[in-house]
């Protein structure tokens, strides 16, 4: 084990409740349908896409001494995931994330309850550090504290990867995305992290311009139906999404996160088309998924790479 490749994900780890109604939504009423539960939360998903694509993978969280906390642990080993540099700490409750959709699977509105992320504390990782460094990626997700993220960029080593997370918490990268390998920002969180409106290529290209100019590495704006805009300081190429049953829009970005990273492990200097035709075949694979996280492996990535693409 000692000479083994892994990653390190740093980020969060929740319950998922979501309700899907079984048609059209009727606000304030209650409205027949599924309600489902599942471990969920960004960083976890991303590690559990990671661990089905075959990467050793550590997930260096916390979460509390309840059931949900019982429940997390058992699905970790179920599906791969090493919990072996996170912490389950006493009289805390875990993160919980509360969503629901339309009948399409749409998300219409969620509720995150995830106070306990800001137990990843300088401190906690600075216990983990040597582990961390060894790691051949260490990715990060959003839910972490500013003064958390600033501690990271000054003293992990490692390849930094980065999930925005969503629009609100998309700068907490702001201080260290010149010393990143990799970001992956939607369309929305790049223009909040820019000051850029994306509207069309033409203006992810310039926010994929701007976000460079930091020294970051390279950048993935993943831009729903119209595709992802890969860019890193050699160039910039649009790569189109693939034809898609969509069943649920939860997760595809994750597995799209994952996906890249699962690149990078395999070969640092893959072509950035076939990088980004990873990402895409990845959030395919999800989005015909209604769990968060799909069944996903590399041959499946490989056989969606194969279908036909949306008209740009």
């Amino acid at each position: 084990m000692a000479d083994e490749r892994y990653v390190v994900v740093i980020g969060g780890m929740n319950m998922d409740i979501c309700g899907t109604p079984r048609d059209k939504v009727v606000d304030k009423d209650s409205n027949p349908g599924v309600v489902s539960l599942s471990v969920g939360g960004v960083g976890q998903n991303i590690a559990q896409n990671l661990a089905h694509l075959g990467v050793p993978t550590y997930l260096v969280t916390v979460y509390g001494d309840d059931a949900n906390g019982n429940a997390m642990e058992d699905s970790c080993a179920l599906h791969g995931i090493r919990l072996d540099h996170a912490a389950r700490l006493n009289d805390e409750r875990s993160s919980t994330y509360l969503f629901v959709t339309d009948e399409k699977g749409e998300m219409t509105m969620a509720v995150n309850d995830m106070g306990i992320c800001k137990r990843i504390t300088p401190e906690f990782l600075a216990e983990r550090l040597d582990f961390i460094n060894d790691a051949a990626v260490c990715l990060l997700d959003a839910n972490l504290e500013p003064e958390t993220m600033r501690w990271i960029g000054e003293h992990v080593t490692a390849p930094l990867f980065g999930d925005t997370v969503s629009t609100v918490k998309a700068h907490r990268f702001d201080d260290i995305i010149g010393t990143m390998t990799a970001l992956k920002p939607n369309a929305m969180e790049a223009g909040t992290l820019t000051g850029i409106e994306i509207t069309d290529l033409d203006t992810a290209r310039q926010a994929a311009a701007k976000l460079l100019d930091t020294g970051l590495k390279s950048v993935f704006i993943s831009m729903g139906v119209h595709g992802i805009l890969c860019a890193d300081h050699n160039g910039m190429v649009a790569v189109p999404a693939y034809k898609t049953d969509i069943v649920n829009v939860n997760g595809a970005g994750d597995s799209g996160m994952a996906a890249i990273t699962w690149s990078y492990f395999e070969n640092p200097d893959r072509d950035l088309e076939e990088v980004g035709r990873i990402a895409q075949a990845a959030s395919s694979i999800a989005l015909e998924c209604v769990r968060s996280v799909p069944d996903i492996t590399p041959e499946r990535i490989r056989t969606k790479m194969t279908g036909d693409t949306l008209a740009a």
